[in-house]
């Protein structure tokens, strides 16, 4: 497995941190369970939740935390992951109702320590801006949960580069805790625009690549895999040709520009073994380029191996620098 360095209050971590969607609902506590022991097997160190997690699901509340709360307990795993989770989701079924306020990010904070069944956990992020509430006070809160013992390091997810650059400076200037690193959607495959259905959500463009690439805040990017899309490709040309997968993945990436980058990664799958599925998580941590921890999703294990093979995966100099997907500013 590969590493990568955030902050220097972390461990490295590794080029996949695993997403944990769904745990407890649609992927039962069994499965989950032989998700989360493989994954560290495989040398993953970084497990990925939120509060609100399966909440917009019929059943109890909060189970992706309290399935990793009691996954660690059982297997006394607890001190080999970095654990990161979200509050501050708006009120589900409604993203524009904020809850970007001082009680509820407390709130949030406190239950999620109880779900998870530890006292600290590794990074904090706030799960959505709200560009309403001043950047000094955001600040103040989460300095405030800093020097209570709630988490090592916090960061931000699905926030615009501007607003982090104001966060950040105002923490400086004031000697406050300041986010070390981003949650923002982003992969391989260039979305179709409007295509998430969500406007609260932050997606990578060449705006705001272009900021990350000059700060070098690290990314930890979700949707890392298109929904599949480029495993479901070639899954279609093996049925007799490239065609629309249809479902989330075609709905949000079936495009042209995605098939030009399709038949460059089976160009490099020809070369180096890897499927292009493989290829897109590895194109993500390549050398040189943002500091970058996909975030993976998984239902199985063989789904798990599948993914993780692609980001321990080495692309050597001689082969990445003959296709231009590779470039280390390359969106």
């Amino acid at each position: 497995m590969k590493y990568v360095r955030v902050n220097e209050n972390l461990p490295p971590l590794s080029c996949a941190a695993l997403g944990t969607d769904y745990y407890g609902k649609t992927i039962p506590e069994s499965d989950a369970r032989r998700l989360l022991c493989r994954y560290l097997e495989l040398g993953g160190n970084v497990v990925d939740t939120a509060h609100v997690y399966s909440d917009y699901l019929p059943g109890e509340k909060h189970m992706s935390e309290k399935v990793i709360g009691r996954w660690m307990k059982y297997y006394g795993t607890r001190e080999n992951i970095v654990l990161s989770t979200k509050g501050g989701f708006p009120v589900v079924g409604d993203m524009h109702a904020s809850r970007i306020d001082r009680v509820n990010l407390f709130s949030d904070a406190d239950e999620s320590l109880d779900c998870l069944r530890t006292d600290r956990v590794d990074i904090y992020w706030l799960h959505r801006d709200d560009p309403r509430v001043p950047v000094s006070e955001i600040a103040g809160w989460m300095d405030e949960l800093y020097r209570k013992g709630y988490f090592t390091c916090w960061g931000v997810s699905n926030w615009k580069h501007g607003r982090i650059e104001e966060i950040v400076k105002y923490c400086r200037e004031k000697g406050l805790r300041a986010p070390v690193c981003s949650q923002i959607k982003w992969s391989l495959a260039l979305p179709n625009p409007g295509s998430a259905g969500d406007d609260t959500l932050a997606e990578m463009d060449e705006e705001e690549h272009g900021w990350y690439l000059q700060s070098r805040m690290p990314v930890f990017a979700y949707s890392s895999q298109a929904k599949g899309f480029f495993w479901k490709l070639r899954s279609s040309e093996n049925r007799g040709g490239v065609s629309d997968p249809g479902g989330k993945a075609g709905k949000r990436y079936y495009n042209g520009e995605n098939i030009v980058r399709y038949r460059m990664l089976e160009e490099l799958s020809a070369e180096t073994g890897l499927s292009p599925g493989q290829l897109s998580i590895a194109w993500m941590t390549r050398p040189g380029t943002i500091p970058t921890v996909p975030i993976i999703g998984a239902r199985t294990v063989s789904q798990l191996e599948d993914s993780m093979a692609g980001a321990a995966a080495v692309i050597p100099d001689e082969i990445a620098e003959k296709n231009g997907l590779f470039r280390r500013d390359r969106l």
